[in-house]
């Protein structure tokens, strides 16, 4: 079967909290997709948000443009930071939105305006994009072609993802909601909703489609208001709204030989940043244990999750107390 030959934008958000990550995470992705896309561009958040989401920020902004000007000498990019002024968030939010605003933030806190002033930035239609904490498995030069020829072929599907998961002996995606799983190939599953951490996409078909802001639950809000954050909800949250308004497809499959699939770390320690050479060595040998395949997030067979977790339970116990304390 022909591929299709349209132009492919790889497009990568990054920040200076990324950076114990990314300076091994981003030339592991470079390796894997460069050679099959026509434009990387590399887009670099410039205004730290609140809480966990501006994590050493400081002590690693110069350690990210060093990093940057590394990758700048092995590949060929495209660096750009994200533009924040009025001007270009009214085009961006005129291109991508029914209306006239795009909030910076969602209501955590996280990362919003900066997905879409990536996609806006992109010199072609077709972009896969990555969050900076993606790993990539699988050898299938191809993947990038074959999921082009799934979006310009049918109409009815909005995006194509890799794999969530090194691939199962019996097919099996975990925790995943599975409408359909195709028959023309093995590993090609429709799933429900959108995530943000990884897809291919048209920008040409949000653009037509138009997104609408939409607020969180009421608790959600409430959360945001008292942090001084913007309420809105979160994109992949807007982008599965309209998927399911307009009867679209999220597809997510293998592809030939050892195909192509994700991990998501759910965690950071010192443990997992000490180990990163390591994992990503065994991501791309596939030297995972049976009870990651399948699964999307790397998990506890893989890394040593349980100092990530005390962490997370002593903050959600301060958060607590300090709560009931105030009142």
């Amino acid at each position: 079967m022909p591929y299709s030959k349209q132009k492919v934008s790889l497009q990568i958000n990054l920040s200076p909290g990324d950076y114990q990550l990314a300076k091994f995470v981003l030339p592991h992705q470079l390796k894997i997709l460069a050679g099959q896309v026509d434009e990387i561009l590399l887009t670099i958040e410039s205004k730290p948000s609140k809480g966990r989401f501006s994590l050493g920020w400081e002590e690693n902004e110069a350690k990210l443009k060093s990093l940057l000007e590394i990758v700048a000498k092995q590949y060929t990019v495209r660096i750009i930071y994200v533009d924040y002024t009025e001007e270009m968030k009214k085009k961006v939010a005129k291109y991508f939105f029914l209306h006239g605003y795009i909030p910076e933030k969602d209501f955590r806190g996280g990362p919003f305006y900066c997905y879409f002033f990536g996609m806006y930035n992109c010199s072609n239609d077709l972009i896969f994009h990555l969050d900076a904490d993606i790993f990539l498995g699988g050898k299938d030069t191809l993947w990038i072609s074959k999921a082009a020829t799934l979006l310009a072929e049918q109409n009815d599907i909005l995006s194509v993802s890799p794999l969530p998961g090194p691939p199962a002996k019996n097919e099996i995606l975990i925790g995943q909601h599975i409408i359909e799983k195709f028959q023309d190939e093995p590993y090609k599953f429709q799933l429900s909703g959108f995530s943000t951490r990884i897809f291919m996409i048209k920008k040409s078909s949000l653009h037509q489609y138009k997104l609408r802001i939409r607020r969180p639950c009421l608790k959600d809000q409430l959360k945001a208001i008292l942090a001084g954050n913007p309420t809105a909800d979160l994109p992949e949250h807007l982008i599965s709204n309209l998927m399911q308004k307009k009867n679209l497809k999220r597809v997510d499959f293998l592809g030939s030989a050892e195909g192509i699939w994700s991990l998501h770390p759910p965690y950071r320690s010192s443990g997992f940043y000490a180990r990163l050479p390591l994992l990503i060595q065994k991501i791309e040998n596939n030297d995972l244990p049976v009870s990651q395949h399948g699964f999307y997030d790397i998990v506890d067979d893989v890394v040593d999750w349980s100092e990530a977790r005390e962490k997370l339970r002593n903050r959600n116990l301060f958060k607590f107390t300090s709560f009931f304390r105030a009142t």
